[in-house]
C-alpha cells in the first residue's frame, strides 16, 4: 500500500562552501597545508608499499563505515547534510594530523630535554598526545561553527560533528602507523603493516579518537548553542568537557605497567577503554534526553490529529519507534508498520521546520513547508486508520441456515 506526499526540504543550507566567511577559506587554508605536510612525510616510502598501504586504507574504510552508521543512528532527530560530514572528517584527517605530526615530535624533544629519550619515548603519548591533538582536533568544531553556524542548533550537532572529526584523524593516523611499521618491518610491508592495523582496530579502534572529540565538541555546541544558560555556565561545560577529553585520551596513552603479568595486561587495556566507553555514553544518554525534550517542546502546540502522546512517547529513541513499527506490523500488518515508519519520518521533519520558523520568528502556520508535511501526516494516518479498522463480517449479524 503506497500513500502519496509531498516531497518537503528542510534546509536548503546543505552545501558546505561559503566564500564570504573568512573562516571557510582559513578552512580551506590549513587543509591544503595538512595535504602538502602529510605527502612529504609518506610519500618517500609510497611506492616501494603502495601494495600494503591499499590494504589498510580498505580495513581502514570499513572501520570508517562502520563508525557512520553509528553515528548516523546516535542523531536522533535530524541527518547531518553530507558535505559538512565530510568536511568535518577532512579537518581530522588532513589538517590535525599534519599540524599534531608537527606538534608532536616538537613536544618529544622537548620532554627529552626535560628529563631523557627514554622517558619521552615512555611518557610522551600520554602528554603530547592529548595537549596537541585534542585541541587541534577541536578547533575544527569551532571551524565548523564559524562557518555553517545553522548547522549547530542543540548540543549533539557538536558531539556528531566532533566525534566525525575524530573519526578522520583516526583513520589517517592509522595509516600512518600502518605505512611507518611497513617500512621498518624486516619481513615483509604486509606484516608490518597489516599487523599495526588489525592491532589498532581492534585494540583502539572502539575508544579512540571519535570518542574524544565527540566529548570535546558536545562542550562546544553546548556553549553556542544553550543561549539562555548563563554564559558562565556554559563556559565552565564547555571547558570540563574538553578536559575530559583530554583526560579520556591521556587515560588511554598512559603506558602499561612495568613486570606486569603479561595475562593482565590486554585485560587492563580493555579496562582503560571501557571506561571511556562509559563515560562517552553516559554524555551521550544526557544529549539524547535534551534532543527528546526539545522535540516534546517544539511539538507541543500541535494538535491531536497531528501528533499524539502516544507519538511523543514512542519518538523518544530509536528502539522505541522500532518497538512501534513492530506493534504495528505485528497487528495489522507489514504495510501497516511501514507507514508507521514514514509518519515518524514526517513527524522529525515537522519538527526542524518550527524550529527553523521558531529561530527565523515566523508565524508557523504560515509556512507553506508546515502545511505540506502537516497534508503528508494526515494522509498516512488516514492510511494506517484503515489499516486498523479493516471491513469485517461480523458472524453475529449473519443469519442461520
Amino acid at each position: 500500500m503506497s500513500v502519496a506526499t509531498e516531497r518537503v526540504i528542510v534546509e536548503n543550507q546543505g552545501a558546505f562552501i561559503r566564500v564570504r566567511r573568512p573562516a571557510y577559506w582559513i578552512y580551506v587554508a590549513c587543509l591544503i597545508f595538512g595535504l602538502i605536510g602529510l605527502g612529504r612525510v609518506l610519500s618517500p616510502e609510497y611506492s616501494d608499499i603502495a601494495g600494503a598501504l591499499w590494504g589498510s586504507i580498505a580495513i581502514n574504510a570499513v572501520l570508517a563505515a562502520v563508525f557512520l552508521w553509528i553515528l548516523a543512528r546516535l542523531d536522533l532527530f535530524e541527518s547531518e547534510p553530507v558535505t559538512v560530514r565530510a568536511a568535518a572528517m577532512c579537518w581530522g584527517g588532513l589538517a590535525a594530523v599534519s599540524f599534531s605530526m608537527t606538534a608532536n615530535d616538537a613536544a618529544l624533544v622537548v620532554l627529552a630535554e626535560l628529563n631523557d629519550a627514554e622517558w619521552a619515548r615512555t611518557w610522551g603519548p600520554a602528554i603530547a598526545g592529548p595537549l596537541n591533538e585534542e585541541w587541534l582536533k577541536a578547533l575544527g568544531v569551532v571551524m565548523l561553527v564559524l562557518i555553517v553556524r545553522e548547522h549547530f542548533d542543540r548540543s549533539i550537532d557538536g558531539l556528531i560533528y566532533g566525534a566525525l572529526v575524530g573519526l578522520g584523524f583516526q583513520v589517517v593516523e592509522n595509516l600512518t602507523y600502518a605505512i611507518n611499521f611497513a617500512v621498518i618491518n624486516p619481513n615483509s610491508d604486509w606484516a608490518g603493516s597489516m599487523t599495526v592495523t588489525f592491532t589498532r582496530i581492534l585494540v583502539a579502534g572502539p575508544w579512540s579518537h571519535p570518542l574524544y572529540s565527540g566529548t570535546a565538541g558536545l562542550g562546544i555546541a553546548y556553549l553556542v548553542t544553550q543561549v539562555r544558560r548563563p554564559m558562565r555556565v556554559r563556559v565552565l561545560v564547555a571547558v570540563g568537557l574538553f578536559l575530559l577529553a583530554m583526560a579520556m585520551h591521556a587515560l588511554w596513552n598512559l603506558p602499561g605497567v612495568p613486570g606486569l603479568d603479561p595475562r593482565l595486561s590486554l585485560p587492563l587495556v580493555y579496562g582503560k577503554g571501557l571506561i571511556i566507553l562509559g563515560l562517552f555514553l553516559v554524555l551521550y544518554h544526557f544529549a539524547a534526553r535534551a534532543e527528546w525534550r526539545w522535540f516534546v517542546t517544539t511539538m507541543s502546540d500541535q494538535p491531536e490529529a497531528v501528533v499524539t502522546t502516544e507519538d511523543l512517547t514512542t519518538m523518544r529513541s530509536l528502539r522505541s519507534r522500532r518497538k512501534a513499527r513492530n506493534q504495528d506490523a505485528k497487528r495489522w500488518g507489514k504495510p501497516a508498520g511501514h507507514l508507521r515508519g514514514r509518519l515518524q519520518r514526517e513527524l522529525i521533519r515537522l519538527a526542524a521546520i518550527l524550529a527553523r520558523e521558531q529561530r527565523r520568528d515566523a508565524d508557523a502556520d504560515d509556512a507553506p513547508d508546515v502545511a505540506a508535511v502537516k497534508r503528508n501526516i494526515a494522509a498516512i494516518r488516514a492510511e494506517l486508520a484503515e489499516l486498523n479498522d479493516p471491513a469485517e463480517v461480523d458472524e453475529a449479524t449473519v443469519a442461520p441456515r
